[in-house]
């Protein structure tokens, strides 16, 4: 079965804040709904990968000692400096004068999905995989089931059919 895209309605500007465990599926889906709508992608980690790069010689590697380093890191920049709200909330406006419809938030932590839900107005998404292992080893990642979300996009098929959930799911928010 097709699911065709309704015409999308200019200056929609949704913001959709995307979970899931790791390797479940979410930049994937995050990439269908970019093909099908002008959307932008930003992760709440994107700052800390930077200071974790420049200053403590990360070198993108998703060991479970750096998934943990990376997980307090964004937990002491969160608590004493309000780093990653100020940053997304600086995308957001980027985002409100951009031609993009859709700004996708990947964010773990349930409190602050929450945060971002409340202050942009934004619908939550969790994309499921049976066929990965959870990580578990760190708080962010453990605690991704930890919220009660408007969308759970089970991504246990192909990739066409993950495609045809993003469509779908466009149109939700039409």
């Amino acid at each position: 079965m097709m699911i065709y895209i309704k015409e999308v309605k200019k200056n929609m500007k949704k913001i959709v804040v995307v979970n899931g465990y790791p390797s479940s599926g979410k930049t994937e889906f995050e990439l269908f709904v970019t093909k099908h709508i002008p959307t932008i992608i930003y992760s709440s980690i994107d700052p800390v990968k930077y200071y974790a790069k420049q200053y403590f010689g990360w070198n993108d590697e998703k060991t479970e000692t750096w998934r943990r380093f990376l997980s307090d890191f964004k937990k002491f920049l969160v608590e004493e400096f309000d780093l990653i709200f100020n940053e997304v909330n600086n995308r957001v406006n980027t985002f409100y004068i951009s031609e993009n419809e859709i700004m996708m938030i990947d964010s773990r932590e349930p409190k602050e999905i929450e945060r971002f839900k409340k202050a942009f107005k934004a619908t939550t998404v969790f994309v499921k995989n049976n066929r990965i292992e959870k990580i578990t080893s760190n708080d962010s990642d453990a605690n991704v089931e930890n919220y009660i979300y408007d969308y759970v996009i089970d991504n246990n098929g192909t990739l066409k059919e993950l495609e045809q959930k993003a469509i779908w799911f466009i149109n939700e928010l039409n």
